[in-house]
């Protein structure tokens, strides 16, 4: 395992002037939250923000408009929603100085969770205003950024197939649903993890590539995991029969460290090459995306050190941030 190191920070108080705000006027929580949207808005006017509301129209826009905010230097892209619009945000906000902000209104809300965003809206629109600006890194899998994590194996076939028979409107049941048919019965496969000079081979339920903690806003398969450590902890869940299943599910979701330590292996690194030997399904952030090949070329996922700016309360925990030096 590499040793986390302590980084120098110079950042402060958040003081922006120009932010837009992105939604998807055609998600479930939209119509809910329109008065919410409206009045964050004028909060943020009230606070000297010139901020815009910017509506999706069809898929792959949040990237556009979040695209056109960093070639028009706008300081704030505020993704209205959950994780996977983050994610999609996020795909053009990385390497560039505009930061992001959060007002979740998604399922599960795993980065504000993280993180300590508020999921009220009066909450997250104070953490805007009155935020400090952090760098974070972010991970990278065949060239797509992830925030929170990758997953590849049984999360990702159940990911896959959620959106596959449209289950996603029914949040978190949905999953929990998939999760539950597939679950006895996925069978695993065979890894060969190459990291750090070694290679390591597994039979395998599920690999989790984690820059962060949390797992679906309640597990913790990378707990150790920090996003701004220039580093990406690997959990690879080894194959186990029924019964330990349920063990390790209940240990995960306890957070016993302990305990879970016998069903996963814990590695960190910079760089994961995963070659499998069929394809298997990938998930990241929480939303599908592709397989891996069989065999090769390998499935390549690397950390992006310090790669997005991100607005976040001004009180952090050190489970999640390294430690910072006083200049």
């Amino acid at each position: 395992m590499q040793e986390r190191t302590l980084k120098t920070a110079t950042e402060t108080k958040h003081t922006a002037t120009s932010a837009i705000l992105i939604a998807n006027p055609t998600s479930g929580n939209y119509l809910q939250n329109v008065q919410q949207i409206q009045d964050a808005l004028h909060y943020l006017h009230e606070h000297g923000w010139h901020a815009e509301l910017r509506l999706t129209q069809s898929a792959g826009d949040a990237k556009r408009l979040a695209r056109e905010a960093v070639e028009q230097k706008i300081e704030v892209v505020v993704a209205v929603g959950g994780d996977g619009t983050i994610n999609e945000i996020i795909q053009e906000l990385a390497g560039s100085e505009t930061a992001l902000g959060v007002l979740p209104s998604g399922t599960v809300n795993v980065w504000a969770r993280e993180v300590g965003i508020p999921l009220d809206n009066e909450g997250a629109r104070k953490v805007l205003v009155e935020g400090q600006i952090r760098h974070i890194d972010l991970g990278q899998i065949n060239e797509r950024y992830f925030l929170l994590m990758a997953g590849i194996g049984f999360d990702g076939e159940i990911t896959h197939a959620v959106e596959k028979k449209s289950l996603k409107r029914l949040g978190i049941f949905g999953y929990l649903l998939m999760a539950t048919w597939l679950g006895f019965g996925y069978n695993g496969f065979r890894s060969f993890i190459q990291m750090e000079g070694r290679i390591i081979r597994a039979n395998t339920l599920q690999i989790v590539v984690g820059n962060t903690q949390l797992y679906a806003g309640a597990m913790k398969y990378t707990w150790q995991a920090k996003c701004d450590d220039g580093l990406l902890d690997i959990c690879i869940v080894r194959k186990r029969g029924r019964l330990e299943r349920l063990l390790m599910v209940k240990d995960l979701l306890l957070h016993h460290q302990q305990q879970r330590s016998q069903w996963i292996r814990y590695e960190t690194g910079k760089e994961i090459k995963i070659r499998t030997r069929q394809a298997i399904a990938i998930q990241i952030d929480g939303d599908a995306m592709g397989h891996t090949a069989r065999g090769y070329p390998p499935t390549v996922i690397r950390v992006a050190p310090g790669a997005l700016k991100v607005l976040v309360p001004q009180q952090l925990s050190p489970e999640i941030f390294v430690e910072r030096r006083e200049e």
